[in-house]
C-alpha cells in the first residue's frame, strides 16, 4: 500500500499535571479516577491504576517525588487520552515542552505502549500533544509532520460530543489487522479507501469545510466495512436525526470508535440546533476546540 497519511489536532481539553522533583519518597495521584499512591523508593512495578503513569517514568530521566494528574475527559473517549498524558509525563521529565526535541520522543512512547497494551500500537496520537496545532503526517522512512491551518468555518462548525459508553480499540483494530496480514479483500480495500480519504482531508480542512463532513462520512462508512462494531446506536440515531432537522453535514467516531467521542461536522448556522438535539438526546457536547498549542507549562 505504500506510505499513507493522518489527519489530527490538538484540542483545548487540557489534561493538568501538577509536579515536583527532588523531595523524599514518591506519591501519585489521579484526581479524575480517585487513585492515590505512595512509596518512599521508586517502586519495581506499575502501581495499581497507574500503570501507564509509571511505565512512562520510569523510563524517564527524573522521576518525581509529587504527581497529580487531572483529566476532564470521560475515560475511553477516543480522543488519544492516554497519548497526551504519556507526551506530558515525558516532557516534564525531561523539561521540554511542545516542539520538534519532544516529538523525538514518540517513538519511545510507541514502545512503551505497545509493552503496555501487549499489541502492536501506533504513532499518531502522541504528535498532536508533542507539537500543538492540526496536522498533516505522513508515514515515509520515517514519520514527517505538516502544520494546517482549518478553515474558519470549519472551527465554528465543529462538534466534539460523548456518545455515553466508551470505545473498544482492541477489539476492532486487532481484527481488522488480523484480516489484512490474511489478505481479507474487503479489508484491503476499506483500509485503502481510508488513506484515500486521508489524503483529501489533508486539502480539504485548510479549504472546504462541506468537503470535511463529506470525507468524515466517507471513511466512516469504510470503517464499517472494517467492522459494523465501529458504530453503535446513539451515533445512528445522531445521524437520522441531523439528517432530519437539516443540520448535519458529517460525522465520525473518535479512535477505532465503538462508542468514545465523536467529531460532528454541522451546516454553516447550524451548531445551537445541533447542540440543542445532542442534549435532548442526552448526549453531552465537550467545549473542544483546535488549539495551536501542545504541552505547555502554566
Amino acid at each position: 500500500m505504500g506510505g499513507g497519511c493522518t489527519v489530527n489536532a490538538a484540542i483545548d481539553l487540557w489534561i493538568e499535571m501538577d509536579v515536583s522533583f527532588g523531595g523524599e519518597g514518591h506519591r501519585m495521584e489521579s484526581a479524575d479516577l480517585g487513585i492515590a499512591r505512595a512509596s518512599t523508593a521508586w517502586p519495581d512495578q506499575a502501581p495499581e491504576g497507574l500503570s501507564w503513569v509509571w511505565r512512562v517514568l520510569n523510563a524517564a530521566p527524573r522521576k518525581p517525588d509529587f504527581l497529580r494528574i487531572q483529566s476532564p475527559v470521560p475515560k475511553g473517549s477516543g480522543l488519544g487520552v492516554s497519548s497526551s498524558l504519556g507526551v506530558g509525563l515525558m516532557g516534564i521529565a525531561m523539561g521540554l515542552q511542545a516542539g520538534t526535541e519532544l516529538a523525538a520522543q514518540v517513538p519511545l512512547l510507541r514502545d512503551l505502549e505497545a509493552r503496555e497494551l501487549q499489541t502492536p500500537a501506533g504513532w499518531q496520537d502522541y504528535f498532536p500533544a508533542a507539537l500543538g496545532g492540526c496536522l498533516a503526517l505522513h508515514w515515509e522512512a520515517s514519520p514527517r509532520w505538516e502544520r494546517l491551518i482549518p478553515h474558519p468555518e470549519l472551527l465554528e462548525d465543529l462538534l466534539v460530543f460523548y456518545t455515553g459508553e466508551p470505545h473498544h480499540s482492541g477489539l476492532t483494530n486487532w481484527e481488522a489487522y488480523k484480516r489484512f496480514i490474511e489478505g481479507d479483500r474487503v479489508t484491503r480495500e476499506a483500509l485503502v479507501e481510508i488513506a484515500r480519504v486521508a489524503d483529501d482531508m489533508a486539502l480539504a480542512v485548510p479549504s472546504d469545510p462541506v468537503a470535511v463532513g463529506a470525507l468524515l462520512e466517507r471513511e466512516g462508512a469504510a470503517r464499517m466495512r472494517l467492522s459494523p462494531a465501529v458504530e453503535t446506536d446513539p451515533m445512528r440515531a445522531v445521524r437520522e436525526r441531523g439528517k432530519r432537522e437539516g443540520w448535519f453535514v458529517g460525522m465520525k467516531p473518535c479512535g477505532a470508535g465503538g462508542g468514545g467521542c465523536c467529531i460532528l461536522v454541522v451546516k454553516q448556522g447550524g451548531r445551537e440546533a445541533a447542540q440543542a438535539a445532542l442534549g435532548a438526546m442526552e448526549l453531552p457536547v465537550l467545549q473542544a476546540g483546535i488549539t495551536e498549542r501542545g504541552l505547555h507549562r502554566l
